[in-house]
């Protein structure tokens, strides 16, 4: 069981706080994700927790933007672009590292895209958007800051992450 209080990983809402738990009529989490400036409250199901997982330690945290120039874009193509974006948005329902790989896949895609003078997918911007959400989302839960001193922070590191 998570701790009330504790960040967790929701697989379609990104990072929530664990509100509380209730019993009837079954067991549910009471989980609190915010995006932007507003909440949601949500109940999940005790008996499928294990969809859940903590947020990344403010150590994993550190390692992941120390060595941000070291991750690789993720290679994986498909000759549908529909199932290459399903691919990429299963990958944002485990959190970080894969947030941070997803995000920095899609910028690298429509970089090559826009250098060869050809409009980037759709889909990449889409993924793109929710990666870099729930990234910053996450690494700032992690590091206890903002979300805009995390921004600074990558684009300090890679200029094409505003």
């Amino acid at each position: 069981m998570f701790s009330i209080g504790e960040h967790i990983i929701h697989p379609g809402q990104g990072v929530c706080t664990v509100m509380g738990y209730e019993d009837a009529p079954s067991p549910m989490i009471i989980l609190e994700a915010k995006h932007g400036h507003a909440k949601t409250r949500m109940m999940y199901p005790v008996a499928q927790q294990d969809r859940l997982h903590t947020c990344i330690s403010r150590e994993v945290a550190e390692r992941l933007l120390d060595d941000y120039d070291e991750i690789e874009v993720d290679p994986f193509t498909e000759r549908n672009s529909s199932l290459e974006e399903t691919y990429f948005k299963k990958q944002l329902k485990y959190g970080a590292p894969q947030t941070i790989r997803v995000a920095k896949t899609m910028r690298q895609r429509i970089r090559d895209a826009e250098a060869q003078d050809k409009k980037p997918s759709s889909y990449y911007t889409r993924v793109l958007k929710e990666a870099h959400r729930r990234a910053l989302e996450e690494l700032a839960v992690a590091l206890e800051c903002t979300e805009d001193d995390i921004e600074e922070r990558l684009a300090q590191i890679d200029p094409s992450f505003n």
